[in-house]
């Protein structure tokens, strides 16, 4: 008979310190880690994974299980804007079928279930739900500059004082950093290059889910914001200029003035 595993993937603004986040699991669940990836394995078919560009993905986890350590996570990081982004996801386990990969639009087939295929399966829907949190935010930030955008069409320059756009640009490129910093975002697991099997459910999950179209509509967002506020701080630089350059002008006037006057 078949077996149905669910997959539920969450995704968090902040990035991961994973010694720290052993701390939001039992003592008791056996753990491995590495520089990127943290494991937490109850059973063979009962695993989280946490990776360091800030998701978590739970597999066959108890859904009571499931929101206690979601809350222990959250509660380590008081910072979070809003919820998690989520994702869900089923994997079909059919035993001694000859089908080696099939995929549907909410699960994926395989004939067994090994510790390469999870991890595979988790990497990428991990990767799909991180890029929709990224995505979420660029959006945000687009819809803030194209306010700023109509304000300018309607007073010629943008409202509110430079500091504030300054100090909005400077949000905007610390996320492009984040995202950068986020490189697992494109990796492959290591393991692929081992497993052929792997490294063909790796491809086909990629495909599935779109990873590479939708990080680069991601990219052509964030360079849309770069030039944006590259153009918006000019014009407030020429803004700052012109004052300056009327101040200059003004002393002139009032020195020339003054001058004239005490000649007289």
């Amino acid at each position: 008979m078949p077996i149905v595993l669910s997959v539920e993937a969450y995704s968090y603004a902040s990035r991961f310190v994973l010694k720290d986040l052993v701390a939001c699991f039992p003592s008791s669940v056996a753990t491995r880690a590495t520089k990127t990836q943290l494991v937490i394995e109850w059973r063979r078919d009962s695993v989280v994974y946490a990776y360091d560009f800030g998701a978590l993905v739970f597999v066959n986890v108890p859904e009571a299980t499931r929101r206690e350590i979601l809350a222990a996570v959250f509660r380590m990081l008081p910072r979070e804007p809003h919820p998690p982004l989520h994702e869900d996801f089923l994997v079909e386990v059919r035993p001694g079928s000859a089908i080696e990969i099939a995929l549907s639009f909410d699960r994926v087939v395989v004939p067994e279930l090994g510790q390469n295929t999870l991890e595979v399966i988790a990497m990428v829907v991990a990767q799909s739900v991180t890029i929709d949190y990224y995505d979420e935010d660029a959006q945000a930030i687009l819809d803030r500059i194209a306010a700023t955008g109509a304000e300018v069409a309607r007073a010629g320059r943008p409202m509110g004082r430079q500091r504030d756009l300054v100090r909005f640009t400077g949000a905007a490129m610390a996320f492009q950093a984040e995202i950068i910093g986020a490189i697992l975002l494109l990796d492959k697991p290591d393991l692929t290059w081992e497993d052929e099997y792997a490294d063909r459910l790796h491809d086909k999950l990629r495909y599935h889910f779109e990873i590479g179209e939708r990080y680069k509509a991601l990219e052509t967002k964030l360079v849309t914001i770069r030039d944006t506020l590259q153009a918006l701080l000019a014009m407030g630089a020429e803004r700052r200029m012109f004052f300056v350059e009327v101040a200059v002008l003004v002393l002139i006037v009032i020195e020339v003035v003054t001058g004239f006057v005490h000649v007289h």
